[in-house]
C-alpha cells in the first residue's frame, strides 16, 4: 500500500505550473490545430486529438495539487506519465515525418515533460508523510 503524504509548497507549485502549461498546450492544439497543421505538417486531427486528451490531464494535475493529503501513487502516475510523455515526444521526433518547426514542437514538449516529471520527484521527495 502506498503511504499518504502532505503535498508541500514546491510540489503544488510544480504541479499547479504543470496544469497551467498543459492547458495553454491542450487550448493551441485544439483551437489552433489547423494553424498549427501547416507550420508542423502534423495532422490537424492528431493535433485536436492530443490536445483534447490533455484535458483529463489538467485535471489530474490539480487534483493532486489541491490535496491536503495524497497518496504517494497519485505523485508517482504523474511522475511516470510525464515520463511516458517524454518519451513518446522523442519517438515521434525521429520516427514521424514533419518540418523542422514541427520537430521543434515536440522536442520542447518533451524537454518540458521530462523537466517537470524531474521537478515533481524533488518536490515529492521534499513533501512530508501525512499525519
Amino acid at each position: 500500500m502506498y503511504k499518504q503524504m502532505q503535498p508541500g509548497a514546491f510540489l503544488r507549485t510544480v504541479l499547479k505550473a504543470d496544469a497551467v502549461v498543459s492547458a495553454v498546450a491542450a487550448g493551441t492544439m485544439i483551437l489552433g490545430a489547423g494553424m498549427l497543421a501547416p507550420i508542423t505538417d502534423l495532422p490537424a486531427e492528431a493535433l485536436w486529438l492530443a490536445g483534447v486528451a490533455l484535458i483529463p490531464w489538467v485535471a489530474l494535475l490539480l487534483w493532486v495539487a489541491t490535496r491536503n493529503a495524497v497518496s504517494t501513487a497519485a505523485v508517482w502516475l504523474v511522475i511516470a506519465l510525464n515520463t511516458l510523455g517524454a518519451l513518446a515526444s522523442a519517438l515521434i521526433a525521429f520516427a514521424v515525418p514533419m518540418t523542422a518547426m514541427g520537430v521543434g514542437f515536440v522536442v520542447v514538449n518533451g524537454i518540458g515533460a521530462l523537466l517537470l516529471a524531474d521537478l515533481e520527484f524533488v518536490g515529492m521527495r521534499r513533501s512530508p508523510a501525512a499525519a
